[in-house]
């Protein structure tokens, strides 16, 4: 059984559920389009093996506080999970992560090894933009990004027709997912708080802008060779669990091939059957099974 509470950490005030009363602290966070409803089978699970399990709404996302500088980038997202872990825990916390919270996450785990006992990456892979040149069919699955980055234009689409778009993205990615009516009114009664389709298109506008600078300085380097090396920082430090559905209609499961070559720690792939983007919602058993085998 989950409870409301509200968390103030890094500026800002976040709506999150809350589950179980234990020692450990799992931090666990959402991604797009969705809210911190997802995580409710994972909390639950959590809770039942003696943890206190904790999903807030993400920056920008139904009651939590917008980001008063306009910032929704990566690492705005990272300083948010640690600010939330040394606000909840005084110990290392277990930090879990899907679709954008998985991005949030790795980059969280990298600034600040030190809070986090383990990582759990869902549905989306580390080094994300660095890998993705090598998959030229992702891009044509990436084309919300691209159309993310329009003004005004996604605004208007993702509203139309009560948040049709939600639901088109989620049969797309999870093609075999009978998901909950009740999941997806949840969903979209949270994008239709104020604010909250501004904050999540700025998500993708902020990180579409960072990964063509990204992808350009790159393609200069290669061309050009002006003498830089790759920063060479040996990798995520934090023991990590990277879960990926086979049937993912957003990020295909071979970009998950080479995943364990971002971490100098120890590190898990596992590509599940029967299950698409949102995995967690889909397999939760299963899910539930790694992430605590591997936590321990």
């Amino acid at each position: 059984m989950t409870q409301r509470e509200r968390v103030s950490a890094n500026g800002l005030t976040f709506e999150c559920l809350r589950a179980g009363d234990g020692d450990r602290l799992a931090l666990c966070l959402h991604g797009f389009p969705d809210d911190a409803g997802t995580m409710e089978p994972l909390l639950a699970r959590f809770a039942d093996a003696g943890f206190t399990a904790v999903a807030p709404y993400m920056r920008g996302y139904g009651p939590t506080d917008p980001a008063p500088d306009g910032d929704y980038t990566t690492i705005a997202m990272a300083k948010d999970a640690i600010a939330l872990a040394e606000t909840l825990a005084d110990d290392e916390v277990v930090l879990v992560g899907h679709d954008w919270g998985a991005a949030g996450a790795y980059a969280a785990a990298a600034i600040a090894p030190e809070r986090f006992s383990h990582l759990v990456a869902l549905a989306v892979p580390p080094r994300f933009v660095d890998i993705l040149p090598e998959y030229p069919r992702k891009w044509l699955r990436s084309w919300y990004i691209v159309f993310f980055q329009l003004p005004w234009l996604p605004e208007r689409a993702l509203r139309a027709w009560d948040f049709a778009l939600v639901e088109l993205l989620w049969e797309t990615w999870s093609p075999t997912w009978d998901y909950p009516e009740d999941r997806l009114e949840a969903v979209t009664d949270t994008f239709r708080e104020p604010g909250t389709v501004e904050a999540a298109l700025t998500y993708y506008r902020q990180f579409g802008r960072q990964a063509a600078e990204k992808l350009v300085d790159d393609a200069l380097e290669r061309r050009f060779g002006t003498g830089s090396e790759q920063n060479g920082d040996g990798g995520i430090e934090v023991p990590a669990l990277v879960v990926a559905g086979k049937e993912d209609g957003c990020i295909g499961h071979e970009l998950f091939d080479d995943a364990y070559e971002a971490f100098a720690g120890r590190c898990r792939c596992v590509k599940i059957r029967g299950a698409g983007h949102f995995v967690h919602q889909e397999r939760p058993d299963v899910v539930a099974d790694e992430i605590l085998s591997f936590v321990g």
